[in-house]
C-alpha cells in the first residue's frame, strides 16, 4: 500500500474560557503551525474550575494530504504515532473530521482556525488512543470521495467529547483528557487503483495475468486492437 506524508500539520490550543459550554464554542485560540517532532498535547480538553470562573479549553490537531496524485484509491489509512493517551478511558477516544483551516489549500493554520471544523462530516469513527504505538483511523466513503476527487485532503483530529458537544462536562472534577502524537510520522496509507489492461483473457482473470506475450500487463492498453 502506497503511503503519503503529511504536507502539513499543526494544532491549535482555544482559548481559555469559564466554562465547558463556552470551550466547546471557542472561535480563536493559540496556533501552532508546521509541529515537529512529539507534541504531548495537541488533542485535548482542559479543565480547573477555581475561583473567578476557572480554566476551560480544547486543543485541536489540523492536518493536510497534497492528494493531486492520487485518483481511484481505496481502503484509506489515516495513521499516527502516539506519544500521550489512555486506550482504556472512552474519553480519550478521537473522531477524524473535515476542516478548513489554511484556507483549505495546505497554507499556515492561523489562530482563527480554531472553529474552522465541521462537526457534522466526520471522516471516522470514534478511535481509541492508546499512549504510545501508531493508532489507525479507518478512514469513511466520505473521506475517500474527497480524496480521490481533489488536490487537497483537510483532515482534523479531535477528541471525540469535543465532536458530540454534549451538554454535560464529561469530567466531574477538574483534570484533563490529553493526548499528543509525533508530528513527524503522520501519513495516509491507500490501496492504489488498478492500472494497465484489467480484462480476462481466455477466461483467465486479470487479477491472474502479469504478462501477454511477455509485455507486462500495466504497458497493455488494447489486445488485437479491443480495449
Amino acid at each position: 500500500m502506497p503511503n503519503l506524508s503529511a504536507n502539513r500539520a499543526g494544532f491549535i490550543t482555544g482559548t481559555s474560557q469559564t466554562s465547558y459550554l463556552d470551550a466547546l464554542s471557542a472561535t480563536s485560540g493559540t496556533a501552532t503551525d508546521s509541529a515537529t517532532g512529539n507534541q504531548s498535547s495537541c488533542i485535548q480538553y482542559f479543565k480547573s474550575s477555581g475561583r473567578g470562573g476557572g480554566t476551560f479549553r480544547f486543543i485541536r490537531t489540523f492536518i493536510h494530504f497534497d492528494t493531486s496524485g492520487i485518483s481511484g484509491g481505496s481502503d484509506f489509512l489515516l495513521k499516527v504515532v502516539s506519544v500521550a493517551g489512555d486506550s482504556s478511558d472512552n474519553l480519550h477516544k478521537v473522531t477524524a473530521v473535515k476542516h478548513s483551516a489554511g484556507s483549505s489549500n495546505g497554507s499556515a493554520i492561523v489562530d482563527n482556525d480554531f472553529d474552522n471544523v465541521d462537526k457534522n462530516t466526520n471522516y471516522s469513527t470514534a478511535t481509541a488512543f492508546g499512549s504510545s504505538g501508531t493508532i489507525t483511523f479507518t478512514l469513511n466513503s466520505t473521506a475517500a470521495t474527497q480524496i480521490n476527487n481533489n488536490n487537497d485532503f483537510n483532515v482534523a483530529l479531535l477528541l471525540s467529547l469535543d465532536v458530540a458537544g454534549e451538554e454535560e462536562d464529561p469530567l466531574e472534577s477538574d483534570g484533563d483528557v490529553t493526548n499528543g502524537i509525533n508530528f513527524g510520522a503522520i501519513t495516509l496509507s491507500y490501496t492504489a487503483a488498478a492500472t494497465g489492461y484489467t480484462h480476462d483473457v481466455l477466461g483467465v482473470p486479470a487479477a491472474n495475468i502479469s504478462k501477454a506475450n511477455t509485455v507486462a500487463t500495466a504497458n497493455i492498453g488494447k489486445i488485437i486492437t479491443v480495449d
